[in-house]
């Protein structure tokens, strides 16, 4: 007969844990992740083990590997720690006197254009408030899809988007070319053709191996594009920029940033390269749509940017 547990006698703590512990597949990680000592993390591993009667995470080779119950348990602790999350922060929101923590997460082109209208509104409406901000190079929908954050915002779109995830447009941006004031198409019209022989700089904040531009540009006939630099993230593409003949592919915003404290030009884009992803979006999933908390703040976004009033489901 199966065992039953008492829940009487389960630690929540437990489970922030357990869920951590899944996420980073380290214990280390997990540690530093909750501020939390090694021996204290392998304690709750080691009670966690027993609870669920399985050793959850396992040592392979030198690394440390998901048990199938562990990999199981992911989205049911998901929807159990939001559902306690919700349970806790109640039905009410009171911006004044709430010590609650919103997440959200975006790279930081977006997130600076998105965060400096609200900030000031944010302190006033609710000083206690904190504002957990991640905008680590990274997969960009999976802590929305996980419940780790509250909202994304991004000009791309998740690729596996149900009508679980609803979407707010926020502003529309430009893309340009960043260059050297030296480098020979700076105080030049750019053309396709020109573009040719150059040579261009990628950020790859998802992991992705080309160009955003790289497909345009083979089907306008150039191929075996030169990237002698590939970034991780955006700091100091001016510096980068400025000394050698390299070409970033940036919204507009950010590249005006880098040309006030850089020796850099901006040119346009040539029409055919414009980019796909000209609309930035307020993402947020289906299991917050009617949090309080949450709710304030897509209410305090609109009113920031009016750009539109109608909240979207994804794909409708």
């Amino acid at each position: 007969m199966e065992k039953l547990v008492d829940i009487s006698k389960l630690d929540l703590n437990l489970l922030i844990v357990l869920k951590t512990l899944i996420h980073e597949k380290h214990i280390s990680n997990t540690g530093l992740t909750l501020n939390m000592s090694q021996p204290s993390v392998s304690r709750a591993l080691g009670k966690l083990r027993v609870l669920f009667d399985d050793p959850l995470l396992v040592r392979i080779a030198g690394q440390y590997e998901l048990t199938e119950k562990a990999k199981s348990l992911e989205v049911e602790l998901t929807h159990v720690l939001a559902m306690v999350e919700g349970i806790l922060n109640k039905q009410t929101f009171t911006p004044l006197t709430s010590r609650a923590t919103l997440k959200l997460f975006g790279l930081p082109p977006q997130m600076s254009v998105f965060i400096e209208p609200l900030i000031g509104e944010i302190r006033r409406q609710a000083p206690h408030l904190t504002l957990d901000i991640d905008s680590t190079p990274k997969p960009q929908f999976n802590g929305l899809i996980n419940g780790d954050v509250h909202f994304v915002v991004s000009g791309h779109s998740p690729q596996n988007a149900d009508d679980k995830i609803h979407r707010l447009p926020l502003f529309q941006r430009n893309f340009v070319l960043l260059m050297a004031q030296t480098h020979k198409l700076a105080t030049k019209e750019v053309t396709i053709e020109k573009l040719k022989d150059c040579h261009f700089g990628q950020i790859s904040t998802q992991g992705e191996s080309v160009l955003p531009i790289a497909g345009r540009l083979e089907n306008l006939g150039i191929s075996n594009i030169s990237t002698p630099i590939k970034l991780k993230h955006f700091y100091n593409i001016g510096g980068l920029v400025e000394k050698a003949d390299i070409i970033f592919y940036l919204p507009e915003h950010l590249a005006e940033d880098i040309a006030k404290t850089h020796n850099v030009a901006i040119r346009k884009v040539p029409a055919s390269l414009e980019s796909d992803y000209s609309q930035v979006y307020l993402y947020w999933h289906q299991r917050f749509h009617e949090d309080p908390l949450c709710l304030w703040f897509r209410k305090l976004v609109k009113s920031r940017f009016q750009y539109c009033n109608t909240q979207y489901a994804y794909g409708a």
